[in-house]
């Protein structure tokens, strides 16, 4: 398991599921020639992905940053998906970190993507942390219940309509203060209202990347997956904000690499890089 310490905030990567996507469509433009270099093929061209759930606790507060992808799937899509859980799911990997979901406050999700957000309710399509709240961009939970032929195939109405139900949810446009030091920021590009988490305490800084940077593999600021509903408005936030990843020397929290929970960007004056965390902070 790893881990990171900002400030007050012990930050925890905890592996949900293990999946995988199309190469093509994750590297969009990019030649396969490129981007097969950088990563494992499967036989059916698609590429070995995680889903990384962060766990931060700051001695008070229990908060779970995007859930994953859930155990709600059919043999069908878990077989096109590639969708596994060897540590057992959300429940078990939160259990392995000592917490349980009722301990749970405050829940962040960058986006309703059904590749983050499924693990929200459990395995009987009910909310998993009834003590939680929970946090969205209201265009998003608009996109999620009401998906117009565009969006449907990347979201699911199930995985968010129990948590409304409930009256679990809270909204936001912008940003969102969850909690002092730890706010979300929409920025869109990849979906209308897709967010990064920034948390900072005494001096360090660490970003939640989503599906902004959704691996180490996609610095480069041309690497725009084919997903992406706006590539111009992608390209946009990506420069603003790896740039002050960069030069604020930020830790990086990267949600879908299956080697790196965490690692640091770097800049030699003409193009972006990553190095690993351990080796950035010497």
């Amino acid at each position: 398991m790893q881990e990171v310490q900002v400030g007050r905030f012990r930050i925890r990567a905890l592996c949900e599921s293990t999946f995988a996507l199309d190469g093509g469509a994750m590297f969009g433009v990019v030649p396969r020639a490129l981007w097969q270099k950088l990563t494992p093929v499967n036989d059916d061209h698609t590429i070995p992905l995680v889903c990384n759930a962060f766990l931060v606790e700051d001695g008070e507060n229990v908060v779970l940053i995007e859930p994953g992808i859930g155990e709600r799937w059919s043999d069908k899509y878990k077989t096109m998906y590639h969708i596994e859980h060897p540590d057992g799911g959300l429940a078990a990997v939160l259990k392995d970190a000592g917490r349980t979901p009722e301990e749970v406050t405050h829940v962040v999700m960058s986006h309703a993507h059904f590749d983050h957000i499924g693990a929200v309710c459990g395995v009987d399509g009910m909310p998993l942390f009834n003590n939680a709240r929970h946090f969205l961009p209201e265009i998003e939970k608009n996109a999620v219940l009401n998906p117009d032929h565009f969006r449907r195939a990347s979201y699911r109405c199930e995985d968010l309509k129990p948590v409304v139900d409930a009256g679990l949810l809270e909204t936001f446009s912008g940003s969102c203060e969850v909690l002092p030091g730890l706010n979300i920021h929409e920025l869109g590009g990849h979906s209308d209202g897709v967010s990064v988490v920034v948390i900072e305490d005494a001096g360090t800084t660490a970003c939640f990347w989503s599906d902004v940077v959704p691996t180490r593999n996609h610095v480069a600021l041309p690497f725009i997956m084919a997903y992406d509903m706006d590539a111009e408005e992608s390209f946009r936030v990506r420069s603003e904000w790896i740039e002050r990843a960069t030069s604020g020397d930020w830790i990086g929290m990267m949600y879908h690499d299956p080697e790196h929970a965490f690692l640091k960007f770097s800049f030699d004056g003409s193009r972006y890089a990553w190095s690993p965390l351990t080796a950035a902070s010497d």
